[in-house]
């Protein structure tokens, strides 16, 4: 078959088209949108610049939760003390008919107190019993048996005023001091070049942290030689070292 001219023509302009179409899209190089940097974006920070963002986040979240834990607390104690004082109120609403119904009953069999008293009575603080302690007037069972704990606890009383000590201060013995006396050779001493830590605090004039400070002074100083050594301690008072100076030893 054989075309005409015109349609020679027309197949070799649409040749051109087809190798022009080919050329653009197969060897002309493709180029890619540029997109613009968003709005946000920062440069990026040096690893000191994130350890200081990380210990202000990690102070700030402490804060919060020691304010938390506080307040935690604080509801606990408040929980605690309204316990404690409901506890309190019913204990001593019970113990207020305890002894009602004693005396009732008493008064009802015509019973009557055994007097435990002798006025010209004179007690030696250490050697008297809980039994001996009962004869003086204002002195009870339970009150004859603090003192006599608190002087195993002691190792003896040097003086009568020890009576006047914060255990006893509700108990009110300094009116009775005239039916007591205390020899201060009835003392039991502690040695304070051989005593632990552990025997010094069980003493009740003496703390732990006084006990610890003794013990390592005697260790620096190998042997102490007075109580006047002790008198460079900050965490004894010149008080604090009267009144223990009875009950230690320095042999």
């Amino acid at each position: 078959m054989i075309l005409a001219k015109e349609q020679r023509i027309a197949a070799a302009i649409l040749f051109g088209i087809a190798l022009v179409a080919w050329f653009v899209v197969a060897i002309w190089p493709s180029r890619q949108p540029v997109l613009p940097d968003p709005p946000d974006k920062q440069p990026r920070r040096s690893w000191e610049e994130r350890k200081d963002s990380m210990r202000r986040a990690d102070s700030i979240r402490y804060a919060q939760w020691a304010l938390e834990r506080e307040q935690r607390y604080d509801s606990f104690r408040l929980a605690d003390s309204i316990r404690r004082s409901e506890w309190k109120q019913i204990r001593q609403q019970q113990y207020d008919s305890f002894r009602l119904a004693d005396s009732l009953w008493r008064d009802s069999v015509g019973f009557r107190y055994a007097k435990h008293e002798k006025k010209d009575t004179i007690l030696d603080l250490n050697h008297c019993d809980t039994t001996d302690l009962l004869f003086i007037r204002g002195i009870g069972r339970y009150t004859a048996i603090q003192i006599v704990q608190y002087r195993e606890q002691l190792g003896g009383y040097y003086s009568t005023e020890q009576l006047k000590d914060e255990r006893f201060a509700k108990l009110h013995l300094d009116t009775l001091l005239s039916h007591f006396t205390a020899d201060p050779k009835d003392v039991q001493q502690l040695d304070v070049n051989s005593c632990s830590v552990e025997r010094l605090q069980r003493h009740p004039y003496l703390r732990y942290n006084q006990a610890k400070a003794i013990y390592s002074l005697r260790r620096k100083q190998v042997r102490l030689q007075s109580i006047d050594e002790l008198r460079t301690l900050p965490e004894l008072s010149d008080d604090e070292l009267e009144r223990i100076a009875p009950y230690l030893s320095f042999e």
